[in-house]
Protein backbone atom coordinates (compact mmCIF):
# COMPACT_ATOMS: atom_id res chain seq x y z
CA UNK A 1 0.00 0.00 0.00
CA UNK A 2 2.40 2.37 0.78
CA UNK A 3 3.93 1.46 -2.50
CA UNK A 4 0.95 2.55 -4.24
CA UNK A 5 0.76 6.04 -2.35
CA UNK A 6 4.35 7.16 -2.86
CA UNK A 7 3.35 6.27 -6.98
CA UNK A 8 0.52 8.37 -6.43
CA UNK A 9 2.76 11.03 -5.14
CA UNK A 10 5.29 11.06 -7.54
CA UNK A 11 2.53 11.20 -10.54
CA UNK A 12 1.02 13.97 -8.83
CA UNK A 13 4.26 16.00 -8.83
CA UNK A 14 4.81 14.83 -12.51
CA UNK A 15 1.36 16.86 -13.36
CA UNK A 16 2.17 19.66 -11.50
CA UNK A 17 5.16 19.78 -13.32
CA UNK A 18 3.63 18.91 -16.70
CA UNK A 19 0.90 22.02 -16.10
CA UNK A 20 3.66 24.32 -15.30
CA UNK A 21 5.25 23.63 -18.59
CA UNK A 22 2.48 23.71 -20.75
CA UNK A 23 1.20 26.71 -19.22
CA UNK A 24 4.41 28.61 -20.10
CA UNK A 25 4.63 26.81 -23.32
CA UNK A 26 1.07 27.50 -24.51
CA UNK A 27 0.80 30.80 -23.11
CA UNK A 28 -1.61 29.62 -20.24
CA UNK A 29 -2.51 31.44 -17.00
CA UNK A 30 -2.41 28.69 -13.80
CA UNK A 31 -4.40 29.56 -11.41
CA UNK A 32 -3.30 27.39 -8.04
CA UNK A 33 -6.03 26.86 -5.28
CA UNK A 34 -4.27 26.77 -1.95
CA UNK A 35 -6.25 24.20 0.30
CA UNK A 36 -5.20 24.82 4.00
CA UNK A 37 -1.50 25.90 3.24
CA UNK A 38 -0.10 29.23 3.23
CA UNK A 39 1.64 30.12 -0.36
CA UNK A 40 4.61 31.26 1.10
CA UNK A 41 5.40 27.42 2.63
CA UNK A 42 4.57 26.09 -1.12
CA UNK A 43 6.98 28.59 -2.46
CA UNK A 44 10.07 28.25 -0.09
CA UNK A 45 8.81 24.57 1.42
CA UNK A 46 8.52 25.62 5.02
CA UNK A 47 6.85 24.59 7.45
CA UNK A 48 3.90 21.97 7.49
CA UNK A 49 4.25 22.15 3.74
CA UNK A 50 8.22 21.78 3.62
CA UNK A 51 8.27 18.66 6.11
CA UNK A 52 5.26 16.83 4.14
CA UNK A 53 7.61 17.54 1.00
CA UNK A 54 10.60 16.45 2.45
CA UNK A 55 8.90 13.88 4.12
CA UNK A 56 7.78 12.38 0.77
CA UNK A 57 11.32 13.30 -0.83
CA UNK A 58 12.29 10.44 2.11
CA UNK A 59 10.01 7.52 1.05
CA UNK A 60 10.79 7.46 -3.19
CA UNK A 61 13.68 7.75 -5.00
CA UNK A 62 13.85 10.70 -7.53
CA UNK A 63 17.27 11.48 -9.34
CA UNK A 64 18.51 15.15 -8.06
CA UNK A 65 17.10 16.44 -11.65
CA UNK A 66 13.83 15.77 -10.94
CA UNK A 67 14.34 16.86 -7.18
CA UNK A 68 15.25 20.01 -8.48
CA UNK A 69 12.70 20.61 -10.93
CA UNK A 70 9.81 19.36 -8.08
CA UNK A 71 11.43 22.71 -6.16
CA UNK A 72 11.34 24.93 -8.99
CA UNK A 73 8.14 24.03 -9.83
CA UNK A 74 7.08 24.89 -6.28
CA UNK A 75 8.96 27.96 -6.55
CA UNK A 76 6.92 29.38 -9.25
CA UNK A 77 3.73 27.93 -8.15
CA UNK A 78 3.65 29.14 -4.73
CA UNK A 79 4.72 33.02 -6.51
CA UNK A 80 1.55 33.18 -8.68
CA UNK A 81 -1.20 34.71 -7.68
CA UNK A 82 -4.59 31.69 -6.70
CA UNK A 83 -6.80 31.30 -4.15
CA UNK A 84 -6.33 30.69 -0.68
CA UNK A 85 -9.14 28.43 1.02
CA UNK A 86 -8.73 27.92 5.13
CA UNK A 87 -10.78 25.59 6.96
CA UNK A 88 -13.41 25.54 4.07
CA UNK A 89 -14.98 22.23 4.60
Amino acid sequence: MARDQNSTNKGKRLELEKIMEVGRMNGRVVVPVFYDVDPSEVRHQKGRFGKAFEELLSTISVDESTYSNWRRQLFDIGGIAGFVLVGSR
